[in-house]
């Protein structure tokens, strides 16, 4: 899995060279694709719309389009096809490792549904008021006549735990700063500055000063911009990046594909002391955690976790 990202970035990279070589037209992954038919980056596709104040068909288009994709791959395209996370370990500048919060969504563990498949589930008359007949603040066994009652108080605790953790995300914020932007000030802002199309303008521009002798500022502007974003500022991508924030939104809802762990041979789950799929994942996702289920929905399919599991007990699979 880890070699095929590899390939699949290294192609993206050729045809970003083999449209500037040979003129055939593809584009960039910002705005991509053969002769009518392409797809526009879905934020600055959103950010032209506000921006302009008009439905614009091919942004729209392309924004549903690559939404869609999303609910099914999550943020697959953060690992499989932008260029940051590249820059940043080709400049060691990945993030330090940090502890990441473990988000209690107004349940305590012990009270919790665990991973482990118990059959008690705890929660107050209010929340369980239209599935199962209890007394407030009891504990309601599920039992199997009850169990599309459960199944509906999990999908319940589920989806308000993902949309909190949304809340959570600075890249959430960050998004609807940069959307805002767009309308204030009628232009795209965040484009000009967006590491992706500052990788591919400086690929275009580096190109052409070697190719065609043209030499403009973009040969120095473009760099030093990346530099400071990706390079000085090694947080970009999980603080920052509003492209995550908004892939991270249907992301929290894209459940295959998922890394699935087998708790027979892992470490941790009997007891020992491992943290190597933490370690290794470049979002810090913790697949132990409460909150795993939330955490998870950050996911890029980048497969680091189960590489480097010493007992290679994760894998990725449809369901």
């Amino acid at each position: 899995m880890v070699a095929a990202r590899r390939v699949t970035l290294a192609a993206v990279l050729v045809a970003v060279l083999a449209s500037l070589a040979f003129d055939t037209g593809l584009g960039t992954p910002s705005s991509f694709g053969i002769g009518e038919f392409f797809l526009l980056c879905p934020l600055g596709g959103l950010e032209a719309m506000i921006a302009s104040r008009a439905f614009i068909p091919v942004a729209a288009i392309s924004a549903g389009v690559v939404l869609v994709m999303s609910l099914v791959f999550g943020r697959a395209w953060c690992a499989w096809g932008c260029p940051a996370p590249v820059i940043r370990r080709f400049f060691k500048r990945e993030p330090k490792h940090e502890e990441k919060a473990t988000e209690a969504a107004g349940i305590d563990e012990a009270s919790g549904v665990s991973d482990a498949g118990e059959t008690v589930v705890r929660a107050s008359a209010s929340a369980l008021t239209e599935t199962v007949d209890a007394p407030a603040k009891v504990d309601t066994e599920c039992v199997p006549t009850a169990a599309s009652s459960c199944s509906a108080v999990r999908e319940a605790w589920s989806l308000a735990a993902s949309l909190r953790h949304i809340g959570r995300d600075p890249r959430t914020w960050t998004l609807i700063a940069v959307l805002a932007a767009a309308l204030i000030a009628g232009l795209p802002l965040f484009c000009l500055v967006c590491p992706i199309g500052l990788t591919f303008g400086t690929v275009g521009s580096l190109w052409h000063l070697i190719v065609d002798k043209q030499m403009t500022a973009s040969v120095v502007v473009f760099p030093l911009a990346l530099l400071v974003e990706l390079v000085l500022y090694r947080k970009w991508c999980m603080n920052l990046c509003p492209v995550a924030g908004l892939l991270n939104i249907t992301g929290q809802f894209a459940r295959l594909f998922r890394p699935r762990i087998n708790k027979e041979t892992c470490l941790r789950a009997n007891g020992a002391a491992c943290d190597a799929c933490k370690e290794a994942c470049a979002e810090r996702i913790d697949q132990h955690a409460v909150d795993a289920p939330q955490q998870l929905g950050e996911c890029t399919r980048c497969g680091e976790c189960a590489k480097r599991c010493p007992t290679a007990s994760i894998e990725f699979h449809l369901r």
